[in-house]
């Protein structure tokens, strides 16, 4: 074990393979406990658990019990318990995105993880973008819902005609830990308005501004360690980092990155400078409940981080779990079982990686069945192409048979299936919105159906789409024209301009019945089961 200290990001940072609540197998061959009690102030936090309040299994799948997976609630519970309960100097904190993910919210939705919440001894939460997927009203009821600790988004100032405007949503909270303050400041994700259902009347104000001033209220009441809670992604917390005076962690969530041994996205910790050069520990913990970051801080008189130690913690099944969580998981995996015995049919394909993270990154099983499924909707009303935004995908749908279940787990939106007709250009525009992610990758990437495309990620943004190509009623391809116009199925989410996608938001509408995304893959499945093998290179990296 080694101690971290102030040097710059890109060195190697020496971890402390870190133990808590009674077990971490990863630091010694047998289970035992470590918690750092001599730390200024020992950091737990979670982000992106999409409601996988059970955990995953081996696959990555979702779990209905929590008692042979890893991850869960429930662990992450005794976990944070078991620290207090040894006198470590603990805060525990939430980053966002519970909402959305497994059967479980898709059946039970946000009163589900309410009850759940006054359960968890988080210290405080922020709001991800998937809390406002059904809306501005929905959670305008969840942040009311009774809960034992506070959800700070000190950017969120909705304007009238907005249901949020009298939500409880404070700046920052105080909290007494070790014999010092330490202060929590939330962000929230301020692009709802074209990633999930926010209300128009949602605004944000600056993130910079924002903290810079929260940061000043907290220094005039002497808090000298001051945390920020967000949920705006690696990239965005590195530049904040970067950008603001007197944040000395930022503990953040949205692009599921783990950090540690041998991640592409750094460390863990990432230490950033701050434009007077103190340092500022920046750390995630993936998602889907795998995962506890447990980050220890040492502060001088001043204030200033002087060394640091931690690791993102794999949540094992032999860990402990709190037995009141775990019961209620368990009072809840009952209601999924109606959705899990209703089958609608079956596949026998196995094409490699799939689920979420991987139809972020290329073509997948999941995405070709859907938009597969799209199409044959489509065609009757002139459609011949189908395009589908990667982050509608948010679980594999594996090999065997099918259940209701398995299809509004991979696919938990209910967003409408829609034709819609759009110039060529308007088309190339869209997977050029596609690609202009860092690496051509993430949630925005479009998986299709009758069209294929080929993209280059070391050119820049806007030049990455090399060619593509539509598929003809012959069975042939020819190349995308721009004048030309296609009648092309999309949700209702990019019909909205969802993710961005402002030029599909411009399409003329094609009359049809425009069903649910869950009821049209279930018919699909129902009239083609066993499903054929998709045809595949439909997305091409150079």
């Amino acid at each position: 074990m080694s101690h971290g200290n102030c040097a710059p990001a890109g060195r190697g940072i020496a971890v402390l393979f870190f133990c808590v609540a009674l077990a971490l197998a990863a630091c010694a061959p047998r289970q035992g406990s470590y918690v750092d009690t001599k730390a200024d102030l020992l950091i737990l936090h979670a982000n992106d658990t999409h409601a996988h309040i059970a955990g995953i299994d081996q696959d990555g799948h979702f779990c209905t019990q929590d008692d042979t997976c890893r991850g869960g609630l429930a662990r992450m519970s005794a976990a944070i318990k078991n620290a207090r309960a040894q006198g470590a100097n603990v805060l525990a904190l939430d980053a966002g995105d519970m909402f959305t993910g497994t059967l479980f919210f898709s059946v039970n939705r946000w009163p589900l993880l309410a009850e759940l919440n006054r359960l968890m001894p988080w210290d405080a939460a922020t709001l991800g973008n998937h809390e406002w997927d059904e809306g501005c009203a929905e959670l305008a009821k969840y942040i009311a819902a009774k809960r034992s600790f506070p959800l700070l988004a000190a950017n969120l100032k909705p304007v009238k005609g907005c249901p949020l405007l009298y939500s409880e949503t404070p700046p920052y909270m105080l909290r007494d830990i070790g014999g010092h303050k330490v202060g929590v400041i939330g962000l929230a994700n301020d692009e709802v308005l074209g990633l999930s259902g926010a209300c128009p009347q949602t605004k944000f104000t600056d993130r910079v501004h924002t903290v810079a001033s929260a940061v000043r209220e907290l220094e005039a009441q002497g808090v000298k360690r001051i945390v920020l809670l967000t949920h705006i992604g690696l990239s965005a917390d590195r530049e904040l980092a970067r950008s603001v005076d007197g944040v000395d962690v930022i503990v953040g969530g949205h692009t599921h990155s783990y950090l540690g041994p041998g991640s592409e996205d750094g460390p863990y910790p990432i230490v950033e400078k701050s434009p007077s050069g103190q340092p500022v520990l920046v750390v995630t913990a993936k998602w889907a409940s795998q995962y506890l970051g447990a980050l220890a801080c040492y502060f001088d008189q001043d204030g200033v981080l002087t060394h640091w130690n931690g690791q993102a913690v794999e949540l094992l099944p032999s860990f402990p779990r709190d037995k009141a969580v775990s019961s209620r998981v368990a009072a809840y995996a009952a209601s999924l079982n109606a959705y899990q015995s209703q089958k609608v049919g079956r596949h026998d394909i196995d094409l490699g990686p799939d689920g979420l993270d991987a139809c972020r990154a290329h073509e997948c099983l999941s995405g070709d069945i859907m938009t597969d499924a799209m199409l044959d909707y489509g065609r009757p009303y002139g459609a011949s192409l189908a395009l589908l935004n990667s982050g509608a995908v948010r679980a594999a749908l594996a090999p065997g048979e099918i259940s209701r279940g398995d299809i509004l787990t991979a696919f938990p939106f209910g967003v409408r299936v829609q034709v819609r007709e759009y110039l060529g250009e308007q088309i190339w525009e869209a997977l050029e919105h596609d690609a202009a992610g860092e690496g051509a990758r993430g949630p925005q990437m479009l998986q299709t159906a009758g069209l294929r495309y080929v993209l280059d990620a070391s050119k820049p943004a806007g030049k990455r789409v090399l060619r593509a190509d539509v598929l003809g009623k012959d069975g042939t391809f020819a190349p995308l024209r721009s004048r030309e116009r296609y009648k092309a199925v999309v949700t209702s989410f990019l019909s909205n301009g969802g993710d961005f996608f402002d030029m599909l938001a411009r399409g003329r509408v094609v009359t049809s019945p425009e069903p649910l995304d869950a009821d049209m893959l279930a018919r699909y499945f129902a009239n083609h089961s066993p499903l054929p093998r998709p045809v595949r290179g439909r997305i091409v990296r150079q």
